[in-house]
């Protein structure tokens, strides 16, 4: 009877379960003699072998460039928010814009937008000329020896790293608005291949119009020639005083106007006498900046300023209701300020409402330092 077929088996090739093997897949599993070992060779034949992780990985690194900072009191090689460099890795001894991070193995550079105020760009002799930002088809960012990354039909399309378009259009009645962002139309970056770029250290950046002109001719940065009291120099003071910034270099209407903030730096009073002096030097210096209040000439018959009207060391009290001066600033009245320009000790502005803001993405090729706790054991 047992030599009968059972279920398709003989009973022959029945396996014995009384002592459980771990070889067995399960129990009422049938499996021929030898077959498991055949099965587990197989298998390890089939497996993918262990995974190790890569040598090296992509990473993305974002930088945020903001024409400001550069160095603008260095009269040899003056730059503008349009024509200006950056210095990767630098240092403070560096004569330009500093970004402390250094990039190597660089497989991949693009400009990702760039943000710039949307007043008249190129002025002249005559009002008539007042051409904005949004009035061209599109910008060009270009920066030297990072060109190439596609090709056009001139110079500038070879050079550009992009063709920057407003995010958003404007019409010509909404024209006069503050700020535009530009987007990167043709998504093109720069890629570093076979090889990556063994180190990016500069990067001499120019925005321009289609035809390659700076896409601004807008002078952003003045001589300081004096501050004065824009009354007499006696107390009490109130809330129709100001102070001028009379200034060595003239400017039109769109280069500073009402709103703007200025920033000062290198300025001195002429008269360093008193204590009080030092805390006016520092007031004006100081990184929070100033607001324009108005534009002046000192001589009506000019066609350009040279005057900056700016609000006092003083705040409306919320206690009394009426203006508070600075105690030293009242004393600074009395004793030294001048109602009349003379010739203090130099110093520059600079105006933060007209600098080019810079989105930056750089793709570099770095050593995989992932750990796993198990390294650790």
């Amino acid at each position: 009877m047992f030599n009968t077929i059972i279920g398709g088996y003989t009973n022959s090739d029945t396996l014995d379960y009384s002592t459980p093997s771990r070889d067995a897949p399960f129990r009422g599993d049938k499996v021929a003699p030898g077959t498991m070992e055949n099965r587990l060779q197989l298998q390890d034949e089939t497996l993918a072998p262990d995974y190790t992780p890569p040598d090296t990985k992509i990473k993305n690194h974002i930088v945020v460039i903001n024409s400001i900072d550069r160095n603008w009191t260095y009269s040899a090689n003056p730059e503008t928010p349009c024509k200006f460099k950056v210095k990767l890795g630098g240092s403070s001894r560096d004569r330009f814009s500093i970004v402390s991070q250094d990039y190597k193995n660089v497989i991949a550079f693009s400009v990702e937008k760039i943000i710039l105020p949307n007043r008249v760009c190129q002025v002249g002799y005559t009002s008539n000329l007042a051409p904005r930002l949004n009035d061209n088809p599109y910008l060009a960012v270009a920066i030297q020896g990072i060109n190439f990354s596609s090709y056009g039909t001139n110079k500038t399309l070879n050079e550009t790293l992009g063709i920057y378009t407003p995010l958003i259009p404007l019409p010509t009645t909404l024209s006069d608005i503050s700020y535009l962002e530009f987007k990167n139309t043709s998504i093109q970056r720069k890629e570093y291949s076979p090889a990556p770029e063994g180190y990016i250290s500069l990067l001499d950046i120019s925005i321009t119009n289609p035809g390659g002109v700076l896409a601004s001719n807008l002078n952003d940065v003045l001589g300081i020639y004096s501050i004065y009291l824009n009354t007499s120099n006696s107390i009490p003071i109130s809330t129709s005083d100001t102070l001028v910034i009379q200034t060595s270099t003239y400017f039109n209407s769109a280069e500073f106007r009402i709103n703007d903030l200025i920033q000062v730096q290198g300025y001195q009073y002429h008269n360093m006498s008193y204590d009080e002096s030092a805390q006016f030097n520092n007031w004006v210096n100081s990184s929070q900046g100033h607001y324009v209040l108005d534009i002046k000439k000192s001589n009506p018959a000019t066609d350009l300023y040279n005057q900056l009207i700016i609000p006092m060391p003083a705040t409306l009290s919320r206690d009394t209701g009426v203006l508070a001066v600075d105690d030293w600033f009242s004393s600074f009245v009395i004793k030294s300020l001048s109602n009349v320009a003379i010739q203090d000790g130099g110093g520059k502005l600079i105006n933060a409402n007209t600098q080019s803001h810079m989105v930056v993405n750089i793709k570099t090729l770095e050593k995989n330092d992932n750990l796993f706790f198990k390294d650790f054991d």
